[in-house]
């Protein structure tokens, strides 16, 4: 459950960065978008879509260390 959590959080770090003005890649990303930068928002995308897929397949493999039952069909 916590690395569902952790990929929301990265998910919504674009509105926390935005309303608080932090710099960092949510932020780069509004620039980008405003400046239409494809480039720069396909690869700030890229980055966020990754990092959610990633956390989403720990979650996976670590429910399935957990309890190994999760292995095998009834």
């Amino acid at each position: 459950m916590v690395a569902l959590n952790l990929a929301y959080l990265i998910t919504g770090v674009v509105v926390v960065e935005v309303v608080f003005v932090y710099p960092g890649l949510g932020q780069l990303m509004v620039d980008a978008v405003t400046y239409r930068n494809v480039p720069v928002v396909q690869s700030t995308a890229l980055i966020f879509a990754a990092a959610y897929v990633l956390l989403n397949l720990l979650a996976d493999v670590l429910a399935t260390m957990a309890n190994p039952r999760l292995l095998h069909r009834r």
